[in-house]
């Protein structure tokens, strides 16, 4: 479900209110963006349904019309299921950059955890990292951000309970660096994925050191 912020109407517009400029600089807005919304008011609402094994492709595709229905008419792109501004071209979507698709919530960081939204538009349920040292959280980030590229891609055929390899590799691909494919694959590290039924969510654990697994000399 993404909305697109226009100066003047497309049509009639969608009765659907915008998330407030708190919620949308919580998740990652620039106040760039938000600036731009102020002069957007007109909302024109892009909204599809999907099953499970196409989820991925959709949200793809309709996030990708969403981009350029914006730079035909000068609009700003929100995506409503995070929510957040989706700033970028729509050439630039790839389901591979995995963290074009999810942000993470640091609210419970201070408790040793990283928490995904943005998942269940996939189907997935959302990931908790869980025993996160507060001051290494931009590395086990980016092992998240490889360990949701290979979830995106490997949803629904593969069960994500159990555990997992994550390479070098996956988290250049989640990051969305250029030169992803030709990372190495041989540096990687395992993580144990269970499945909290009652919070509906994937539990995750690292189960070593980033900086030694991924990163060491």
């Amino acid at each position: 479900m993404y909305a697109v912020m226009t100066a003047v109407p497309l049509g009639e517009d969608d009765l659907v209110a915008p998330p407030s400029p708190e919620l949308l600089r919580r998740y990652g807005t620039s106040e760039a963006a938000l600036a731009r919304l102020v002069s957007r008011p007109h909302l024109t609402l892009l909204l599809h349904t999907s099953d499970v094994e196409s989820a991925a492709f959709v949200q793809r595709d309709v996030r990708t019309d969403a981009l350029r229905l914006a730079r035909q008419h000068d609009g700003v792109v929100i995506d409503l299921g995070v929510p957040r501004v989706v700033e970028g071209d729509a050439d630039d979507v790839s389901l591979a950059h995995a963290t074009q698709w999810y942000v993470v919530d640091y609210a419970e960081l201070d408790a040793g955890q990283l928490t995904t939204v943005g998942l269940t538009a996939f189907g997935l349920p959302e990931v908790v990292v869980e025993d996160v040292d507060p001051s290494g959280h931009a590395m086990i980030g980016a092992v998240l951000a490889g360990l949701v590229h290979r979830l995106v891609a490997e949803w629904p055929a593969n069960d994500p309970v159990g555990t997992a390899t994550v390479t070098l590799r996956d988290i250049a691909y989640g990051l969305g660096d250029p030169g992803a494919a030709t990372t190495p694959a041989d540096r990687t590290i395992d993580v144990s994925i269970d499945y909290d039924p009652d919070a509906h969510r994937l539990v995750v654990r690292l189960l070593a050191d980033p900086a030694t697994a991924l990163f060491a000399p």
